[in-house]
């Protein structure tokens, strides 16, 4: 066991990387770039956070509209005298009533 850690920290030790000039501003570059496009993905990620939540509330508004139009559509009944059968009704006794007045007027003429 003890051999494995000698082993290890000898192979960790002796593997370093020396990287260029070139190469370091290069990783560096890369980094920022990196940190560029995470802090892009958060900002984003808050911003579809925002628009979910005004969705939502836009979402229970709506329905809370749709419920009151239901009960307004409810209390909005038409009269009694807006009944079509009744409509129906007032014209078929006028059309008897007319048709009647003019047999009866008819009737009269033909007795002179």
């Amino acid at each position: 066991m003890k051999k494995f850690l000698i082993l290890l920290l000898l192979s960790v030790g002796l593997s370093q990387v020396t990287l260029t000039k070139e190469e370091s501003i290069n990783l560096e570059n890369q980094f920022r770039q990196f940190e560029f496009k995470v802090d892009s993905l958060s900002t984003q990620d808050s911003l579809k956070a925002l628009m979910i939540t005004e969705l939502n509330e836009e979402l229970k508004l709506t329905n809370e509209q749709l419920e009151l139009t239901k009960k307004k559509a409810k209390l909005v009944k038409p009269s009694w005298y807006e009944n079509k059968w009744l409509y129906f009704t007032y014209g078929a006794i006028i059309s008897t009533a007319i048709t009647s007045t003019l047999n009866q007027i008819g009737n009269a003429i033909n007795i002179f």
